[in-house]
């Protein structure tokens, strides 16, 4: 639930922004499995946050693009917090 207040805040943000552009980018803990199951995890996370924009919100999908980087990248300190997908808006 945590991240659908990001996701509704970013959706407002591109409707009132019409030429803003969103990059997503997921992550994944390291505790979690193996590299390889946590690159498919973090692809699927970034995948459904992108979904959510164009399905539940009506973004268009050429506004948004998506990456990610399994446990390759640890963006915070704390392991649970790397269970994430990070919005840059431009």
């Amino acid at each position: 639930k945590g991240q659908q207040v990001s996701v509704y805040n970013t959706a407002e943000y591109l409707k009132a922004n019409p030429n803003a552009t969103v990059k997503i980018v997921a992550y994944a803990d390291r505790q979690t499995g193996t590299p390889a199951y946590n690159l498919a995890l973090s692809e699927k996370r970034a995948k459904a946050v992108a979904d959510a924009l164009t399905s539940e919100y009506g973004i268009d999908s050429s506004r948004i693009s998506v990456d990610w980087k399994g446990d390759t990248e640890q963006p915070y300190a704390e392991n649970d917090w790397n269970r994430v997908a990070i919005f840059f808006a431009e």
